[in-house]
Formats: C-alpha cells, sequence, structure tokens
C-alpha cells in the first residue's frame, strides 16, 4: 500500500519539480527583458522632413510629386533642412539633386522679386538719369516713365513740351547694381519687381526712348 502510494506520487513531484523550474526559467527572462527595456536608451529626437522622391535635373520648376515626406533623426539633419509641409511646388532648383536627398533652403533657387509678390518677375531697366537713380535704395518705389521721340506718339504738354508717358506706376526696387565704368555705357542701372507684361512693356520702349523716373517712396 504504501510503496503503491511512494510510486504513484514520484511522477506528480517530477512534474511539479520540471514545472517549477521552467517557471522560474521564465521568470528570470522576463526579468532580463524588463532590465534590458530600462536600461535602452529612447529613440533619438527625429524631424519630418522633404527629400527628393527621384533624381531632379533641376530644369523644371517642382511639383507635388517630386517630394516626399521622411522622419530622420535630428542629429542627421542639415542646416536649413526642409519641414514637412514646406510649400516648394513651382520652385526652381539651383543644381541637380538625387533621389533621397534631404532638400534644403541653399538648393532652393531665389527668385530676386519673390519677396515682392508671388506674380512679379525681376526686370533691369536702363535710366537715362544716373544721378536720379543714385537717390534710390531697395525698397523704393518709383514710376517708370518714358519720353520717346515722335511727339506724335507721346502728345504734348501745355507749355509745348513732350510729356512723358507713364510706363509702370508704383513698382518697387529690388536692387540697384553698381555701376560697372569699364562698360562705358550712359545712364544707370535699376532692377524692379514688376508683372510679366509691364516687363515686356519696358523692354520695348528701352530701345525706343529715354527712361525716367517719379520716385514715391
Amino acid at each position: 500500500m504504501n510503496a503503491t502510494s511512494d510510486s504513484s506520487r514520484r511522477p506528480l513531484r517530477f512534474r511539479w519539480h520540471r514545472w517549477r523550474r521552467l517557471l522560474g526559467a521564465l521568470s528570470a527572462a522576463t526579468a532580463a527583458a524588463g532590465a534590458l527595456l530600462v536600461l535602452r536608451p529612447p529613440p533619438p529626437p527625429a524631424a519630418e522632413v522633404l527629400v527628393a522622391a527621384r533624381d531632379l535635373s533641376g530644369l523644371a520648376p517642382l511639383t507635388g510629386a517630386d517630394t516626399v515626406v521622411r522622419e530622420v533623426p535630428e542629429a542627421l539633419l542639415p542646416e536649413g533642412a526642409l519641414p514637412a509641409g514646406h510649400r516648394v511646388e513651382g520652385v526652381s532648383l539651383r543644381s541637380p539633386v538625387r533621389a533621397g536627398e534631404i532638400l534644403t533652403e541653399v538648393r532652393l533657387a531665389d527668385p530676386p522679386a519673390a519677396g515682392y509678390g508671388a506674380d512679379l518677375v525681376a526686370a533691369p531697366v536702363r535710366l537715362a538719369d544716373a544721378d536720379a537713380v543714385a537717390l534710390l535704395r531697395p525698397g523704393s518705389r518709383i514710376d517708370v516713365l518714358a519720353a520717346v521721340g515722335d511727339p506724335l506718339a507721346a502728345g504734348f504738354a501745355g507749355d509745348g513740351a513732350v510729356a512723358a508717358r507713364t510706363i509702370v506706376a508704383d513698382r518697387p526696387v529690388v536692387a540697384v547694381p553698381s555701376a560697372d565704368p569699364a562698360a562705358g555705357e550712359a545712364g544707370a542701372l535699376v532692377v524692379l519687381a514688376v508683372t510679366e507684361e509691364e516687363a515686356r512693356s519696358l523692354a520695348g520702349h528701352a530701345g525706343a526712348g529715354r527712361l525716367s523716373i517719379a520716385i514715391r517712396g
């Protein structure tokens, strides 16, 4: 009777010891995993930036399909990286860009008239009076006047003088380039922010007569 009872209890005790060892091993593994999670450093801070979706030649303005958003560790970001959401549609590149390259501010061409309005272009205009141009600075606002050689085309003022015609009105000066003495050209150059139509009009009058200005501010 006792021998039978002992023999029946032995497998039970064996199984219990085996499960206890297994549970011990699992507990140790769980504790080790928890320790690793505690000791593991947090992931480095990252930021979402724009990268080139494909090789870009720079010969055409960017479209929405030319860029994608990627998450990049902040430590690896170049200075001036463009954040996700930065509008680049219609902007030109200064040079080709490889697929996957992070786009930066220096990669984007900065049109001279960009700060004066999305629909304006920069138009160089040679004015007859260099002394008048010396009064200008970037941000000055002027009217450009044309006095052509044909009095019938320009009309007469009340005292018989030829009346000049306004070509563009109240336009900002983008730049006043320094004169090059070696060029030997009369007058002085000024760069204005104008519409495309006004730029064509200025170009048409440049060779037909003398351009002058009226300074608004």
